[in-house]
């Protein structure tokens, strides 16, 4: 069978990169045919048993895909992508001869009805969190959970000396209690309520510091370096820029004493697993994908505030 595959292919900083590429080699190794139309990838090395042919926009990947379509005749087209993503690629292929294969988070209820028509166009539809899958079947959708891991292996559960060893090219000591956030900046994410959430924890903690790792100059969002002046917590505060390589953002989770993710809504929250993996402790916002994470044990879940 040979299997077409469009995602965000940016190996610095994509959900759907760390979800898409260990799916496809397991297919890959399972003996099918498959090939990748990879949005922002930037032709860096690899040795997967599949192909990745880059993609800069939507024209470009609408191209591949009919290449494939003409000259290689695909069987299935799996598409990683979020809904309104998903949307634009359907219309380009009103009369499929291939199936479609959806994978999406769903970040909030309800799912309105436009989008749910969207889903109801796709062969299968799989959901990376219960509450997605939920929220889809509502609308009379079968969709499905499909659970998303990480390699522990790359996600290694810390030890004392991990916690020490980063501590030193920050300027942090043993005794710092260190919190942190991985999160982009945007207004779903709530970054502000997480640094008003730190500087009155900080008041009464001298030892306190916030480490955020995001996209600072996001256009659509906080000026975060303003409102950490504002909140009177920029002496204890630093940002690192989203994009670092995945053994220099696991150091930053294995020196942190715990996890913050103060989001309005998570279609998965995969930072969450990754703090999980290496041993910190998570605060999150008791909403969507992130209550099933945190239940039974695996978190401290926090009311929501705006």
């Amino acid at each position: 069978m040979k299997i077409a595959v469009i995602t965000d292919a940016d190996r610095h900083g994509s959900g759907y990169c760390n979800l898409a590429m260990p799916l496809c080699e397991g297919l890959a190794q399972k003996g099918y045919d498959v090939k990748m139309a990879g949005l922002s990838y930037k032709r860096e090395e690899h040795w997967f048993n599949f192909s990745i042919i880059p993609a800069a926009n939507l024209d470009e990947i609408v191209a591949i895909v009919r290449n494939l379509e003409n000259f290689w005749k695909f069987d299935v087209l799996v598409v990683a992508l979020d809904i309104h993503w998903q949307e634009k690629i359907l219309r380009q292929f009103p009369n499929m001869q291939f199936k479609y294969v959806g994978i999406m988070p769903i970040e909030a209820d309800p799912l309105c009805v436009s989008w749910a028509m969207v889903l109801m166009q796709m062969n299968k539809v799989f959901i990376i969190s219960q509450f997605g899958a939920d929220e889809a079947q509502k609308q009379g959708i079968d969709a499905e959970h499909i659970l998303i891991g990480i390699d522990p292996e790359k996600w290694k559960f810390r030890t004392p000396e991990d916690r020490t060893a980063g501590r030193g090219i920050f300027g942090y000591t043993d005794e710092h209690f260190v919190v942190l956030t991985v999160a982009d900046n945007q207004e779903r994410k709530n970054l502000a309520k997480g640094m008003e959430i730190f500087a009155e924890f900080a008041e009464s903690r001298e030892d306190a510091r916030y480490i955020l790792v995001t996209r600072e100059h996001q256009f659509v969002g906080w000026k975060l370096q303003d409102y950490a002046q504002e909140l009177g917590m920029i002496s204890k505060f630093m940002v690192l820029e989203r994009g670092m390589t995945q053994e220099a953002l696991w150091e930053v989770y294995a020196m942190s004493d715990v996890f913050l993710l103060p989001s309005k809504a998570e279609g998965l929250g995969l930072p969450i697993l990754e703090s999980m993996a290496v041993g910190i402790p998570v605060i999150g916002t008791d909403c969507t994908a992130i209550h099933e994470l945190l239940t039974e044990g695996g978190g401290y879940p926090m009311e929501y505030y705006e």
